[in-house]
């Protein structure tokens, strides 16, 4: 079967995975691989395919080749495999076009196959304008998206930056955005007042660090999650362009990686912005590496968990609230014990809002219901939907 998408793609060269492809041990030699040396991989029961992207800059910048895409394959494909029971199919690196508006019609028409498709897409390599190619290929899904991004910066000072052109795209279907671990000196004290007026969510790396686990539920309610590799400090990933002492650090790198990966609802995952020519070691390389990794970890553990689709699977909790006349109510899984909680949705818009008015929330966002408070979660949906 031939997909239109192929014209877009150039192959891997293999050469320098030899001895990783062959060891079943290994990732390597896990994964169909779309190389010079055979044809088109098959996709049919696809679970993950990888794309990777050589091109590194976007509009501010003089954009050039990199062989991004292809370092953090090496070190990807040596890790143990503890997944073979998983199809993940890399399917290469997008072709450089004349510009970088090329790259994205490229990107954007390649992940859409797949996400149409229902497979997770990684996307690996590229500057971070290429989340907005990404959030590009849902335009004609016919359903509105959730975009967590892990960034130091909330990229919307910058006219070109990917985050305001995706925000002023029409037609627009974007319903909530989240930055997870910006750091406060790094922004315009305006863009995050833009956030706010919004309604979108944005949590201070402070923040973030301190309750890793509230962060879960934010990315666990996004279509499509876009790490920068700025997001994490310097020590653990000198090999990038923007560099900073402060970020998260490796490990919690990889934990916001698989909460990416086992989240049923996110179907497209980005890391950007990486720069092989300042990775001392090619420490930054590896990082991402094992990002993948915990991706893959995750993902295996996903459970289909809908407190629409499947009620049977849940407690329900009414929670009485002075300020509510109806109260608030929560969902708790019986097999994960996550949390989800009903934002209150007039009845014509609920077909719209479908993805939308059902959030996923943390335990303590419970509790602060049974405190008589409003979860800030809950709130900056009920202004959205009203």
């Amino acid at each position: 079967m031939k997909h239109e998408f192929l014209a877009y793609l150039n192959p891997v060269d293999t050469a320098n995975y030899t001895s990783s492809l062959q060891d079943k041990k290994r990732m390597g030699g896990n994964i169909a691989i779309f190389s010079k040396s055979g044809k088109f991989p098959s996709i049919s029961g696809a679970d993950i395919v990888i794309i990777g992207v050589p091109k590194d800059r976007g509009n501010n910048t003089e954009d050039r080749k990199t062989e991004s895409p292809d370092i953090i394959r090496r070190h990807f494909y040596s890790l143990y495999c503890h997944t073979p029971q998983l199809k993940i199919v890399d399917i290469g690196n997008i072709k450089t076009g004349n510009s970088i508006t090329d790259t994205y019609v490229a990107l954007k028409e390649t992940v859409r196959y797949f996400v149409s498709n229902k497979i997770l897409v990684l996307v690996i390599g590229g500057s971070n304008n290429m989340a907005y190619a990404n959030h590009l290929a849902y335009e004609k899904l016919n359903h509105l998206v959730n975009i967590a991004c892990i960034d130091s910066k909330i990229a919307l000072a910058e006219q070109d930056s990917y985050l305001r052109k995706i925000i002023s795209y029409n037609p627009n279907y974007l319903f909530n955005l989240t930055n997870i671990g910006y750091q406060s000196y790094l922004n315009d004290s305006e863009a995050i007042k833009v956030m706010d007026s919004m309604f979108f969510e944005s949590y201070r790396l402070g923040i973030a660090r301190s309750k890793m686990e509230e962060m879960e539920p934010s990315i666990r309610n996004a279509d499509i999650v876009s790490f920068d590799i700025s997001a994490v400090r310097h020590s653990d990933a000198p090999g990038k362009a923007d560099s900073s002492p402060n970020g998260f650090t490796g490990d919690e790198f990889c934990l916001l990686a698989r909460y990416a990966g086992s989240s049923d609802k996110t179907s497209s995952i980005g890391f950007y912005e990486y720069d092989p020519a300042a990775d001392d070691n090619e420490i930054t390389a590896k990082l991402i590496a094992q990002a993948l990794w915990y991706v893959i970890d995750g993902y295996i553990n996903r459970l289909p968990e809908s407190p629409q689709k499947n009620p049977e699977r849940f407690v329900k909790y009414n929670v009485a609230s002075s300020l509510f006349e109806n109260g608030l109510v929560f969902y708790k899984s019986k097999l994960t014990n996550r949390w989800w909680m009903e934002v209150e949705c007039p009845e014509h818009l609920r077909e719209r809002y479908v993805n939308s008015y059902m959030v996923s929330c943390s335990y303590g966002d419970y509790l602060a219901a049974g405190n008589n408070e409003i979860p800030e979660r809950w709130m900056q949906v009920y202004k959205k939907l009203m």
